[in-house]
Order: C-alpha cells, then sequence, then structure tokens
C-alpha cells in the first residue's frame, strides 16, 4: 500500500532546504547586492567626474605679469575661495560708470594666454573682466574642478563686476570662448542683469562634443548637464552671437547651428558668424573680420538706454 500523506513530509530536513534555500539566496542578494549596487554607482559618479576632470580641465599655475592698463582684482566665492581676474577699463577717456563684458575663458592656461579674446573691447569704450576659475593662475587652489564649481566661480565674478561703482551694472554682456561658453549660457539662463552674450567656438552639450571625440564610449562617461543649448533655451529673449570656424576640430561647426536653433526657439535675436576656413585656436586673432563683429554685438546691445 502506498502512503499519501504531506507530500513535504518525504522530503525531510532535505526538502525544507529546497523551500529556504531560494529565500536565503534571495535575502544575501538583497543583503550584498543593494550595497554592491550603490557602490557601483558611486564608483561610475566618480568615474564620471574623473573623466570630466582630465578630458577637459587643463588649467596653469605658471607665474605671469599683469600687463600694463590692468588692474589686478580679487573676489571670493560663496565656498570661500579667492579668484584672481584683471578689469580692464575702456579707452579714451570714456567716463564711469562703464558697460562691462565679463569674459569666460577656454578650459587650459590663465588669464594671461587668453585675455587677447577680449582685451579688443577697450577699443570700443566697453570694459572687461576676465578672470581665472579656482585651480587656475593666481586663483586659490582647488582639491576638484567640475562644471558645477565653474560655474559658482562665474557666478561670483559677475557679482563683483556688478558691485564696482565704476561699471554700470545695467548694462552687462558675458563672452565665453570654447569650454567658457558653458558659464556665459548659463548666466545668461539665470541672471536678469545679463544684456546679452556672446559663444565663440562653444560646444552644445558635453556628450555630443565627448561623443565627437570618442564615439560611443565618449557620452558614457561625461554626464549631461550645464549644456550650453539647455541654458540658451531658458535665456528668453538675451540677444545672442554665435562666433564659429568652419575647419574647428576641437569642437565641430555643427554645434554652432544648435546653439542657434536654441537660442532662436527661445526668443532671442540670434546672429551666427561662421569664419571660413578657421580652427579652434585661430579664432579672434588680431585683425581678424570676427572681432569687429563681437565688438559691434557688445557696443549695440550694451548702448545705453536699451538693447
Amino acid at each position: 500500500m502506498e502512503l499519501t500523506g504531506n507530500p513535504t513530509d518525504r522530503r525531510g530536513s532535505r526538502g525544507w532546504r529546497g523551500v529556504w534555500g531560494p529565500w536565503r539566496r534571495g535575502l544575501a542578494i538583497r543583503l550584498i547586492g543593494w550595497p554592491a549596487l550603490f557602490m557601483l554607482g558611486a564608483l561610475i559618479v566618480k568615474w564620471t567626474s574623473l573623466a570630466e576632470s582630465h578630458a577637459f580641465y587643463f588649467p596653469s599655475r605658471e607665474a605671469f605679469s599683469t600687463p600694463a592698463g590692468a588692474e589686478d582684482v580679487s573676489f571670493t566665492t560663496p565656498d570661500g575661495l579667492t579668484l584672481h581676474g584683471w578689469f580692464l577699463p575702456p579707452e579714451g577717456g570714456v567716463p564711469p560708470p562703464w558697460p562691462v563684458v565679463l569674459h569666460c575663458h577656454g578650459n587650459a592656461g590663465n588669464v594671461s594666454s587668453h585675455a587677447d579674446f577680449s582685451s579688443f573691447l577697450v577699443e570700443h569704450g566697453l570694459s572687461v573682466l576676465i578672470f581665472d576659475y579656482r585651480g587656475y593662475g593666481r586663483s586659490s587652489e582647488a582639491s576638484r574642478i567640475d562644471r558645477h564649481d565653474l560655474l559658482i566661480d562665474a557666478r561670483a565674478a559677475l557679482g563683483y563686476v556688478c558691485s564696482r561703482p565704476d561699471v554700470d551694472a545695467s548694462r552687462v554682456g558675458v563672452l565665453g570662448v570654447s569650454l567658457g561658453g558653458v558659464f556665459a549660457a548659463a548666466l545668461a539662463a539665470e541672471r536678469p542683469e545679463v544684456r546679452s552674450v556672446c559663444l565663440v567656438s562653444t560646444f552644445s552639450t558635453w556628450r555630443g562634443v565627448a561623443g565627437d571625440h570618442v564615439p560611443f564610449l565618449g557620452p558614457l562617461v561625461i554626464p549631461s548637464g550645464l549644456d550650453p543649448a539647455d541654458s540658451l533655451a531658458r535665456a528668453g529673449a538675451t540677444p545672442l552671437l554665435i562666433v564659429h570656424g568652419t575647419n574647428d576640430e576641437v569642437v565641430h561647426a555643427r554645434h554652432a547651428a544648435i546653439l542657434e536653433s536654441s537660442g532662436r526657439a527661445a526668443g532671442a535675436m540670434s546672429q551666427v558668424f561662421m569664419v571660413p576656413g578657421m580652427d579652434h585656436n585661430g579664432i579672434l586673432a588680431e585683425q581678424s573680420p570676427e572681432r569687429l563683429v563681437v565688438a559691434e554685438f557688445f557696443s549695440r546691445t550694451l548702448r545705453e538706454g536699451g538693447r
């Protein structure tokens, strides 16, 4: 006669292990897996931060001299760092208060290697502030450099220059060259005192420019956020000038069209000036036609009484 009791009885202790085994494995996955996933996520964040730092920022702290006519200035950031810059008054004995162009420079060097990209504006009745981000030039050293920290620096620079008694805080323009366009566009989006913005050789998105140089992998390791195209979409009708070289192999010329489209969609009076045959580093050279275009743009948009 076959006994027909509870089938689990026949499994004995081994049968119960068959029931408890999957549950215990599931518990182990919960206890070990979630912390492991958390650690993996933290490592990914750290990895992407390191990737951005090594791919985009090349500061120099080599000694340099202050040029004649420039005023050495310093100001502090909300997180307690001291930033250095040069303030350039307009030529020709123009009485203050002056309109001002805040120059956010590119990713390498320091103010001494970037001043030529904006100093010509003083010949057109405009004052200029060019400053070094944390970790650059004579500014405070930094344990890390990332886009969010540099935006803090750009905000501090804008606050400083608007506080000067010789500056007309109602006539402020922002010039962003290459990487500096990230912060120039962000200031235009968030600060109403910015009356106009000019982006020179600036990329439209971080992942876009990363993908141009390292297809597939680049966009995976470089996070999005503070993309100039998104900032311009929030900048409303702020007048916009985009200057770009057609032969730029660092920031491909296609980025200019994307930026212009974002600005126009937001209602900006946008202008694009493409420089035929120009590469990334040769733009805004002495006697170049784009210098006059930039100077006329800021002279027009920062004139007294209107945009």
